[in-house]
């Protein structure tokens, strides 16, 4: 067998295996849109203030002096009331703005600010917010469709996020609810990345511990 030809099978081979892992994610991620169905609004509003409340006690949260927070949807876990509370706390609070083919920037976010609805329906601040340099992040809010104990994340799969955080050395905190932790994520690609803690509002998951030990209802 020529060289060509074994080139031609490994790229071939290469091609399916990153097909599949695709696949594996889109239906994960259509598990976890009948589970997002099912929520009913009094559980969304009480697992959100759970998990705000949880959030508030990472001492990470307490140090940082820049907060970025992502806004959240209807039927996502809610970040109205953590960025009030960020700024009420005297943070600077920066959220996410999409620029187009998968980029997005940090813009700065004070009490009043002005929103207009970016892609697919997303709260945004308009284009002459002031950027906030991803160095100056202390602190970051992220958001998931779902996340497993060991603080791996699934996405939407547009990679907005992912491209956002590559490279960044602040601590990244998914706030999840409890229906939608896995029993794993796939992460098949380098860009993938992971969390640093796992909030939901039973439990808070932390990457540099083993997956046992968790703060559960105040203690680990």
């Amino acid at each position: 067998m020529g060289d060509g030809m074994i080139s031609h099978i490994n790229a071939h081979g290469k091609a399916m295996y990153k097909q599949s892992q695709e696949g594996h994610k889109t239906l994960l991620r259509m598990r976890c849109k009948d589970i997002y169905a099912s929520l009913e609004e009094s559980y969304i509003a009480d697992a959100s203030a759970a998990i705000a409340s949880r959030l508030f006690e990472l001492p990470e949260y307490a140090a940082a002096q820049t907060v970025f927070c992502y806004m959240s949807m209807p039927r996502e876990v809610q970040t109205d009331a953590v960025i009030d509370r960020a700024l009420r706390d005297g943070k600077r609070v920066c959220i996410p703005l999409c620029r187009g083919a998968g980029v997005m920037e940090a813009r700065e976010y004070r009490a009043g600010d002005a929103l207009s609805a970016g892609p697919y329906g997303i709260r945004e601040p308009l284009e002459d917010a002031p950027v906030v340099p991803a160095d100056e992040i202390d602190f970051a809010v992220i958001p998931c469709v779902a996340c497993d104990r060991f603080c791996k994340r699934l996405g939407h799969g547009a990679g907005y996020y992912d491209r956002f955080l590559a490279e960044t050395g602040f601590p990244k905190v998914a706030l999840c609810f409890s229906k939608l932790i896995m029993t794993t994520i796939p992460v098949y690609k380098k860009t993938d990345v992971p969390m640093d803690v796992v909030v939901t509002e039973t439990v808070t998951y932390f990457a540099d511990t083993d997956a046992s030990k968790v703060k559960h209802n105040g203690a680990v």
